[in-house]
């Protein structure tokens, strides 16, 4: 945590990493439910968990911002649906960079 009041009121607890198991086709199984798309992405299907698993080393937060932001580059392109296109390095990249740095990158541009 980087909000010193946060961290001093919790206790850290550790979660595991994702692996490709029917735990993790779960997870993406409702990640699908509440994503905006009006197209399914089958983020369940073999190639785009594994690709998925690659992109985040199966760390939660990360897995939560690069569907986040691959959600959204699925509607700014109108396809509607996560493809495996759209899971790039550089998305991935993009969608780690913290909070506060992307309030700068919008006060700047």
């Amino acid at each position: 945590m980087t909000d010193q009041q946060l961290a001093d009121r919790f206790e850290a607890f550790y979660l595991p990493a994702w692996t490709d198991d029917a735990a993790f086709v779960q997870l993406l199984k409702s990640f699908e439910a509440i994503l905006p798309l009006q197209r399914p992405s089958e983020l369940w299907d073999s190639k785009m968990r594994k690709r998925i698993l690659s992109l985040t080393d199966g760390i939660m937060v990360r897995i939560c911002r690069l569907l986040e932001a691959a959600s959204a580059c699925a509607i700014r392109e109108g396809t509607e649906s996560i493809e495996m296109e759209i899971l790039t390095d550089q998305l991935a990249n993009e969608s780690l960079v913290s909070i506060s740095e992307r309030r700068t990158r919008r006060a700047v541009g």
